[in-house]
């Protein structure tokens, strides 16, 4: 059974995201809901109205910063958190920023059970795809990398689990991954990526 990581702090992506995993072909199975900041419950029942059979856990956390950096303490412990909650099995990991396509689930059980990822890019100035070594050109096709974000990311709970997680001050999501081997992308597997300002797609 495929469970569904999704931890939320934007009330304000609920709609463009939910559209995106209702138009996909992502398992209705289980999915598990962290609510980490204000005001997104209603994350809740819009999944439950899509099929999933939701697990949600609240951390009474206020809204986060908005600069990346001085997140990071957040995002880390907030992955720590979850790290306890994912049971054995495939495990799809999205953020709630990320419009995935409709064939993310297909495209990323490609090469199971390997590791896989699809294409983000980041949300601040490099426009980079979210994966290291860092790029600075596109590619086709199917690709090794060290490392990639957690936008989009399938992989297994036993292995999101026993990644080892530090105190910092690096890439939460690089220092998890880089422990996922082997590690492929999908460069053809488009993500897009929301912000205030519109949809930020490679």
């Amino acid at each position: 059974m495929l469970t569904l990581l999704l931890p939320v702090i934007r009330p304000w992506t609920r709609t463009a995201v939910c559209d995106a995993i209702a138009a996909s072909d992502i398992p209705r199975e289980k999915c598990i809901v962290i609510l980490d900041a204000p005001d997104c419950e209603s994350w809740l029942l819009t999944l439950w109205s899509l099929g999933f059979d939701v697990q949600s856990y609240v951390r009474h956390n206020p809204y986060p910063s908005e600069g990346r950096v001085e997140r990071r303490p957040r995002h880390r412990d907030m992955v720590k958190y979850s790290q306890m909650l994912v049971p054995d099995g495939p495990l799809l990991c999205l953020e709630d920023d990320v419009l995935v396509p409709p064939d993310i689930y297909t495209r990323l059980r490609t090469l199971w059970p390997t590791n896989m990822t699809g294409v983000q890019v980041a949300r601040h100035e490099n426009r980079n795809p979210v994966v290291y070594p860092l790029r600075h050109a596109y590619s086709t096709g199917l690709e090794a990398v060290d490392g990639c974000g957690l936008g989009c990311l399938l992989t297994t709970g036993e292995k999101y689990r026993h990644a080892l997680l530090g105190d910092g001050p690096g890439p939460v999501d690089y220092e998890l991954t880089s422990q996922l081997h082997p590690l492929v992308i999908d460069w053809d597997c488009i993500c897009g990526h929301l912000t205030h300002d519109g949809v930020l797609r490679p």
